[in-house]
């Protein structure tokens, strides 16, 4: 892959930020800086292996409040601005005035924009949803009572809630809710659908909860996406891998941004397990350090060869790692071997020259002796050039 620049997105952008503010290389709004990540997490690590690996990030700034002075200036950092998602998305199809929420009146534009968003990134908006804690809790609840995964129950929401909107009648008289729950409870279900201020001063309903995070999860796919195709570049996100993954598995043959960065974290597992050293990527300044380290470049390549070798978190992963770090190692040693060796061909070949040249006889011998010099010196380079990433952070 190209490690030239990636466009940095949700929570690995804000485990940056958060990382600026800490070693005060963070200019903020006031007040915006309360909800940045205090701790020092798996993500952080990966998000600052990101910039230790690529050459230069384009962070994107969803609440439009960050900069990184120092770090633009030396231009490692690009920070871009949230854009709205892209306003041509066709709105989804609604006979709302007939439905069961007739009396409401007509769905404006923009939540009709929003929904088809929720349809057109329906499996992706799940993933993020079921790995948010509360809003998924009532959710739960109604699984346990149905007897089936989380997942299934989201998606069966919302199907129910987008037919509603549709005002497909024919599809909620079918839908397993309408058998399932009692008549008050559904009614009163679709009753509070898209009605955000049904409530008064008390919270949301937890079915009106979960539609703007599915809501807020699909703007956010939609204007990553946005912004990918307008800056012409691949996506590093925390959330929504599936999403900008050419393949979607995590063995698949193509190496993206957050899998350089956690084939890289199980390369330094590694190098710590087979006696070797890579520095700990605690802050900014350490991975401002490993930027600078001659083999870096090595490290690049190496990853993309390990690719399809290792697997995020596998202990597996770990054992092939140091095996190709001892194999390395063990090639650099015979490198050593084989130069000296050819030292004392270069030495001994003198007076052979010297005596073929004073005899006027063809230098067979000697050119033999040079060719064989040269082919070793090369193929000695070849092995130090392969072979020199077990040396990063040395």
């Amino acid at each position: 892959m190209d490690f030239t620049r990636v466009l940095v997105t949700d929570k690995l952008a804000w485990e940056l930020f958060g990382a600026a503010a800490r070693e005060k290389l963070l200019f903020s709004r006031p007040g915006t800086e309360a909800g940045l990540p205090r701790r020092r997490a798996a993500t952080q690590r990966r998000a600052l292996s990101l910039l230790v690996l690529f050459d230069r990030l384009v962070l994107h700034d969803i609440n439009d409040a960050f900069r990184l002075p120092d770090l633009e200036k030396d231009g490692l950092v690009e920070v871009v601005p949230a854009s709205a998602p892209p306003a041509e998305m066709p709105p989804l199809r609604t006979r709302w005035s007939r439905g069961p929420m007739a009396l409401r009146g007509r769905p404006s534009k923009s939540l009709l924009q929003s929904l088809a968003l929720i349809e057109r990134f329906r499996p992706f908006v799940i993933n993020r949803l079921l790995r948010m804690r509360g809003p998924t809790d009532f959710f739960t609840a109604v699984a346990g009572g149905l007897r089936i995964q989380r997942r299934r129950c989201l998606e069966l929401f919302f199907d129910y809630a987008l037919a509603a909107v549709r005002g497909d009648e024919a599809a909620l008289r079918e839908h397993v809710f309408t058998a399932a729950f009692p008549a008050d409870l559904l009614r009163e279900i679709t009753k509070e659908l898209f009605d955000f201020s049904s409530r008064a001063n008390e919270m949301l309903a937890p079915t009106n909860g979960m539609i703007i995070c599915a809501i807020l999860a699909a703007e956010e796919i939609a204007t990553i996406q946005s912004l990918s195709t307008t800056l012409g570049l691949g996506v590093a996100t925390e959330h929504y891998a599936e999403s900008f993954r050419s393949e979607p598995a995590l063995r698949g043959k193509e190496l993206d941004a957050v899998s350089a960065a956690n084939r890289f974290l199980t390369l330094r597992a590694a190098f710590a397990e087979e006696g070797g050293f890579i520095p700990r990527i605690d802050s900014i300044k350490d991975a401002l350090a490993l930027r600078k380290n001659p083999h870096l470049k090595a490290v690049r390549r190496q990853l993309a060869l390990l690719h399809c070798g290792l697997t995020v978190g596998d202990r597996q992963a770990i054992l092939e790692a140091r095996r190709a770090i001892r194999k390395a190692r063990q090639r650099l040693q015979h490198r050593v071997a084989w130069e000296r060796a050819l030292g004392w061909v270069a030495y001994l070949s003198v007076p052979i020259v010297v005596a073929e040249l004073l005899s006027g006889t063809p230098p067979l011998v000697g050119t033999s002796i040079a060719v064989i010099g040269a082919a070793g010196t090369a193929g000695s380079k070849k092995v130090e050039k392969d072979n020199q990433w077990v040396l990063f952070g040395t």
